[in-house]
């Protein structure tokens, strides 16, 4: 009988061996190489969101700080910013060796104007207890993010200040516009935002976000003394609010759940900032 030729078989085996080694790459590529990657873009792009709210911030301020109550020169001006929702912005997924499933999948965001309900009723607001008391909304410019390697994020612009919101708490990243010139006295500049046209948009690409400056007031009005009541959506954003306002030195505030209350037997003043903000998509190809 003629003998049996082994060549076949090994040909078979060492295909076998060469799917096994490519299996091998894509499951350790997989596992440790791409939620590395996916990581470090989510790092970069919530650094770049922090320096826009950043700039964001000085940007709004500028329009009240530089207005003129008399003239009203900058009243009804309107200054835009564009910001990047997605950790990849308009990018596709293709990359690593061209095969989709070897790239990270980028994050998705959303900004929008909104009023956050408090815990107990109503909406987070500052309450002036004085002798002719009166309550403002706290609006918020809102991005919040759900990271995929990364800690899931919100930050927000709220009464001139910037927050950080995450699972384990809220931190003020910058102050609002709070001042305590003594244990006893305080300056306030009351931010109001409201909406205007498209207020929220989610996705991935660009966003334009355009406020105008309605009106500000120059003077400051006295309320005389009195508590003010910052009352927020849950414990964690008043813990942050607290903690923001013991690092003035004074006066102590006392929290009570989601409300921080603040005693002053001096004179309160205010000032007021109003700006109609509003988001709207930017095309990402020009025909």
């Amino acid at each position: 009988m003629p003998r049996q030729s082994d060549d076949a078989l090994s040909e078979v085996i060492g295909f076998i061996l060469i799917i096994a080694l490519i299996t091998i790459f894509l499951s350790l590529w997989m596992t440790y190489v791409i939620p590395a990657e996916g990581r470090q873009q989510e790092i970069e792009h919530m650094n770049y969101v922090r320096d826009w709210f950043t700039q964001y911030k000085i940007t709004a301020d500028s329009l009240w700080i530089n207005h003129d109550a008399d003239s009203k020169d900058l009243t009804s001006v309107t200054i835009s910013n564009s910001l990047v929702l997605g950790s990849q912005g308009g990018a596709t997924q293709a990359g690593g060796l061209f095969i989709p499933v070897m790239s990270p999948t980028g994050s998705t965001g959303s900004i929008a104007v909104k009023n956050v309900s408090a815990e107990g009723g109503g909406v987070e607001r500052i309450v002036f207890n004085v002798a002719t008391p009166f309550e403002i909304p706290m609006w918020r410019l809102e991005f919040a993010t759900n990271n995929n390697y990364w800690v899931p994020q919100t930050y927000y612009y709220q009464m001139g200040g910037v927050f950080l919101r995450q699972q384990t708490g809220t931190v003020a990243r910058i102050m609002p516009l709070i001042i305590f010139p003594s244990e006893n006295d305080a300056e306030i500049i009351i931010i109001r935002l409201d909406g205007g046209g498209e207020s929220g948009l989610s996705g991935k690409g660009s966003v334009r976000i355009d406020t105008k400056l309605n009106s500000a007031q120059s003077e400051q009005g006295s309320l005389g003394g009195g508590n003010i009541k910052f009352i927020l959506s849950d414990e964690n954003a008043a813990r942050g609010w607290e903690n923001m306002l013991k690092e003035q030195g004074y006066p102590v505030p006392f929290r009570v759940n989601n409300e921080v209350t603040v005693t002053l037997s001096g004179n309160i003043q205010c000032e007021f900032a109003n700006y109609t903000v509003s988001v709207q998509s930017i095309a990402s190809l020009v025909d």
